[in-house]
């Protein structure tokens, strides 16, 4: 078995001066670039919890807005009810007054009609009446004129035709 034998000064010294040197190299031509990196990176953790906290404060007032909404869920049912009704009695006002002026231009179209046809059925009556009239008469005057009757008729007609001329 071999036996080590345990590092001396010097040769832990050069590492670490190499190591110190590394890193102050590092830090002189890194640093700056490196600082601007966490800078950049805590700003912009910066400005996502800002706008968490404004996401947060915006789902809290959303939140807020919906309780109450819900809250006021059965009053809102019971307006839009009454509204819906309010609007149901309007149009079945507004359909009635319509059903009233139709019902009103039907009844006064049916007694201009009626009364049409009344005068229609008078001139009718009246001109059958006419009629009925002259064919009695001149049934009776056939049957009370005698031949002779006739005969005199016509003389009395042509002597006073015949004195006129």
């Amino acid at each position: 078995m071999e036996h080590h034998a345990a590092p001396t000064i010097g040769q832990l010294l050069f590492p670490l001066i190499n190591f110190v040197l590394f890193v102050a190299l590092l830090v002189r031509f890194l640093g700056q670039p490196i600082r601007e990196h966490f800078r950049s990176r805590a700003e912009q953790l910066r400005d996502a919890l800002a706008a968490g906290a404004r996401a947060r404060d915006a789902a809290e007032a959303l939140r807020a807005q919906l309780a109450r909404d819900i809250a006021d869920l059965p009053a809102l049912r019971e307006r839009l009810r009454s509204d819906l009704r309010a609007a149901a009695e309007r149009e079945r006002d507004t359909l009635l007054a319509l059903g009233r002026q139709a019902a009103e231009r039907i009844r006064t179209d049916a007694r201009l009609l009626a009364d049409h046809e009344l005068a229609a059925a008078r001139d009718a009556l009246r001109n059958e009446t006419i009629d009925e009239a002259v064919r009695q008469a001149t049934a009776l005057v056939r049957h009370g004129l005698r031949p002779d009757d006739q005969d005199r008729y016509v003389r009395e007609f042509v002597a006073a035709t015949g004195s006129q001329a």
